[in-house]
């Protein structure tokens, strides 16, 4: 295999004038067993790289998966950080954005600052079945340690094809259930015997499944505080007696050792959606799990978001695309959630990834984000997962206090940082944390671009103001937010959820204070204009924070 066999000249409905340098293919993906390669299963991983558009001091490759388990990184790569959007609509025709991840990075879709730390992305997509990923048996992955071998032997062939890339600093990001994939991809990295292993530099996880024990309780909190349930109403009733049966069943199996995916403790998210239905002009509306100022229909509950999937899945699966992907070994429709993957990966067998984090954080920066209207990964389960965390010392951020960080003026989230740890909430943000709202013009590259002359590198007063040298106009339609996946069964059921923390005895939650308001907060299309490319504004945070030097250099 050479690297011109991948190159990727043109796409379907690209713009003529588009520059943007591709490649993506097929890298075989099965981890030796018992000293013997596998030649039955004859698993491929599918990536697709989009090289940095600028010259760089130091070459830096990002490596980018979405969640599910089993949903595709195409998620990311046509909805989220990569370099084309297809128009709605459009027949196909795509349009080429600014401000995507390629332009500070090499990017690879596994699924992928200043001139010296602009990096390539490439998104990959696995486990084996998932998205253009293929198999010739039913070898399903069934465990996350086996998953991040198979990510292991492909990247071994990925060095092969690119053995320039041996050289480059290497980070691994992505959303949702990545967040258990990550860590143990991450380890599975360090323990190797591959040029990664002293090459990676740091992880980025946003909105993250990670911690069971912390983040399914968390259900109710958030949905209190949100105003997705009423405080003092019988839906808060019926809440928590579904949190009780939860952390009765986590007891069961203790911290370490609790079930990544616990149908029990489901039930907490489906009594909060299930509590939230109302019939308007004749048809059952219930929050969108992934974003709670939106409805969706029901049982759906975010499952018809985002509405892009209505142009991407038929493109996808047009064999002239599939073609120009390099994409032909795998037959079939392009299918952004395999359901099957998904109930492979629901077999207890794996720790939960936050288990991994305190020797992560002791060899590499991590980056936790979250945006704040998403409900199924929600940031009051993954800040109760911080404080319960022991790392380098000491647990939580301690004394550290949360520092607001602002774009053009407005007020745009909290960061904190301590011992390699940083995390960041993002305001009017929802489970997918590309976009977010802002009652100001959208900024794009510019942002990131204009930084480092305009902000501190290293802790900045929490009021510094950060403003975009020049207003664009908005690149793409809002999007709404991707999702887990459904189970096997149907694509209509309750997507999973995500969970809690807490030091101390376990309890049922308190009421949030001050919980008002019922119901899903519905707001239309137009409600979602403005929005504000978020990973710009990711790219600024880092350059903010003095601990994450060693990202942007």
């Amino acid at each position: 295999m050479s690297a011109a066999s991948f190159f990727i000249p043109s796409l379907p409905g690209q713009p003529a004038d588009s520059q943007v340098t591709m490649y993506g293919g097929h890298i075989p993906s099965a981890p030796v067993k018992n000293g013997q390669p596998d030649t039955e299963s004859d698993a491929h991983l599918y990536f697709f790289m989009v090289r940095n558009r600028h010259i760089a001091e130091t070459e830096r490759t990002l490596l980018w998966f979405n969640g599910g388990p089993g949903c595709s990184s195409f998620d990311g790569s046509m909805m989220e950080i990569g370099p084309f959007r297809l128009v709605r609509g459009g027949n196909g025709e795509l349009t080429e954005v600014e401000g995507a991840w390629n332009e500070y990075a090499n990017v690879i879709f596994n699924a992928d600052g200043p001139n010296s730390a602009r990096p390539i992305i490439a998104t990959v997509d696995q486990p084996v079945g998932t998205g253009y990923a293929y198999m010739e048996t039913n070898a399903y992955v069934h465990d996350l340690p086996e998953a991040a071998q198979h990510v292991v032997k492909f990247m071994e062939g990925f060095y092969k094809v690119f053995p320039e890339f041996q050289n480059h600093d290497t980070y691994i990001a992505g959303e949702s259930y990545a967040g258990q994939y990550i860590p143990y991809i991450a380890s599975a990295f360090l323990s190797s015997r591959l040029p990664v292993a002293s090459r990676l530099k740091g992880l980025l996880i946003g909105n993250g499944w990670i911690d069971p024990w912390n983040q399914y309780p968390a259900y109710l909190d958030f949905a209190l505080q949100a105003g997705v349930i009423k405080a003092g109403s019988d839906a808060e009733a019926r809440v928590r007696k579904e949190v009780a049966r939860c952390i009765e069943n986590q007891e069961k199996w203790g911290k370490q050792n609790v079930k990544i995916h616990n149908g029990v403790c489901e039930g907490i998210l489906g009594s909060i959606t299930d509590s939230t239905v109302q019939a308007v002009n004749g048809q059952n509306m219930c929050v969108n799990n992934y974003d709670v100022r939106l409805t969706d229909t029901h049982p759906a509950c975010g499952m018809n978001w985002p509405p892009d999937l209505a142009d991407i899945h038929p493109y996808l699966s047009r064999d002239d695309v599939k073609s120009a992907f390099h994409a032909t070994r795998h037959t079939g429709p392009w299918v952004e959630c395999n359901g099957q993957v998904g109930a492979q990966f629901y077999t207890p067998t794996s720790r939960p990834s936050v288990t991994l984090l305190p020797e992560l954080l002791g060899k590499v920066p991590i980056l936790m984000f979250a945006g704040a209207e998403d409900l199924i990964c929600n940031h009051v389960g993954i800040e109760k997962m911080i404080e319960d965390l022991e790392w380098n010392g000491a647990t939580g951020f301690g004394n550290v206090t949360a520092d607001e960080w602002y774009v053009n003026g407005k007020n745009a989230g909290t960061w904190t940082t301590a011992r390699n740890l940083t995390y960041v909430k993002i305001l009017d943000a929802s489970h997918m944390v590309r976009l977010f709202s802002s009652s100001d013009p959208p900024c794009t590259a510019n942002v990131t671009l204009d930084v480092p002359i305009r902000c501190p590198t290293t802790n900045p007063s929490p009021h510094t103001t950060c403003s975009c040298a020049s207003s664009a106009s908005p690149s793409s339609a809002p999007r709404g937010p991707p999702r887990r996946s459904p189970p096997a069964s149907g694509t209509n059921k309750k997507p999973s959820s995500a969970r809690r923390t807490r030091t101390g005895p376990r309890s049922i939650p308190a009421a949030a204070a001050g919980g008002a308001g019922g119901g899903a907060k519905a707001l239309g299309g137009t409600a979602l204009e403005g929005l504000v490319n978020a990973s710009s504004a990711l790219v600024l945070v880092l350059i903010m924070l003095g601990a994450f030097g060693t990202f942007l250099g």
